[in-house]
């Protein structure tokens, strides 16, 4: 542990689920926000294995990462709401909007479909984990669970837009088949992996 001049010890904390990182503001008395969201899930993603992905794909990467640890905060606001998980109207929306995004960026709509709605049924594995763990659990319900639509979709929209533009700026080695290893390298290593590994492998499916 580090100690200042003087003598003081300075202690440093790291909580061991990036969920935790997601409420911990609200836990505490902070105001609820998407910005409170973003920097606490950039400081986990952002640390891990940024030496590791091309400068090029680590927006990307980051983005992935991001929606996927934000499931979390996704189940939590559904569990306090007796919400089932699975919403097509509105997933369909998101996807319907994606596409429009992507289009005015010159990228193929079937491509964008593939793309997210891989990470819809991701974040649906994450919710249905966390669902069983909490009714194992007993878990009646969580005094810190953030507002879905006020602080959760604002963020969703946000990492949206840089996968968006993450796909339009690496579309070619994206879509060349001859570099999907190099690809699933760079983009294979996320802190959501921790959270479940079968949703990562859902949503990089499509690259």
């Amino acid at each position: 542990m580090p100690v200042k001049p003087g003598g003081k010890m300075m202690h440093r904390y790291r909580s061991p689920l990036t969920a935790l990182l997601l409420l911990a503001a609200a836990a505490a008395g902070a105001q609820d926000s998407p910005n409170n969201l973003r920097h606490e899930v950039d400081a986990r993603s952002g640390n891990l294995a940024r030496s590791q992905a091309p400068l090029q794909l680590e927006p990307l990467r980051l983005a992935i990462d991001q929606r996927l640890l934000l499931a979390q905060a996704v189940a939590r606001a559904k569990w306090n709401a007796r919400a089932v998980i699975e919403d097509l109207p509105r997933e369909a929306l998101v996807i319907h909007a994606a596409v429009e995004q992507g289009a005015a960026l010159g990228l193929p709509g079937d491509w964008i479909d593939a793309v997210f709605r891989a990470q819809i049924e991701a974040s649906k594995t994450v919710q249905r984990e966390l669902f069983a763990q909490w009714r194992a659990q007993q878990v009646d319900r969580f005094d810190d669970a953030p507002d879905l639509a006020r602080t959760v979709r604002p963020e969703l929209d946000r990492l949206t837009a840089q996968i968006l533009r993450s796909m339009r700026d690496n579309q070619t080695a994206l879509r060349d088949p001859a570099g999907k290893a190099d690809v699933a390298r760079a983009l294979g290593v996320l802190e959501a992996r921790t959270l479940s590994p079968a949703a990562v492998e859902q949503a990089l499916a499509p690259f």
